[in-house]
């Protein structure tokens, strides 16, 4: 029997502290992981560490904007919460 469950990929998740994280700051850590890798002197291992870097705070990017998203209710004129469009 095989003693390796089955766990989520964290490799691809965003971790905690990108979830509190304003949606501002994630754009400049993610504008600061694109800089890193336009650098010609960047070594092959450091852009790739910079590389899944800026991808997982591009999905914590997504994933509050997917958040923001839903939250975006008003209130018509009977009272009930619709949908922003």
């Amino acid at each position: 029997m095989d003693s390796k469950k089955a766990q989520p990929d964290l490799e691809n998740q965003p971790d905690l502290l990108e979830q509190g994280m304003p949606l501002e700051e994630l754009f400049v850590q993610v504008e600061q992981c694109i800089a890193q890798l336009e650098n010609p002197q960047i070594s092959l291992e450091d852009a790739f560490r910079h590389y899944e870097e800026g991808i997982k705070k591009l999905r914590a990017c997504n994933e509050k904007v997917d958040q923001i998203e839903k939250k975006m209710m008003f209130v018509n004129s009977q009272g009930e919460l619709e949908d922003f469009d």
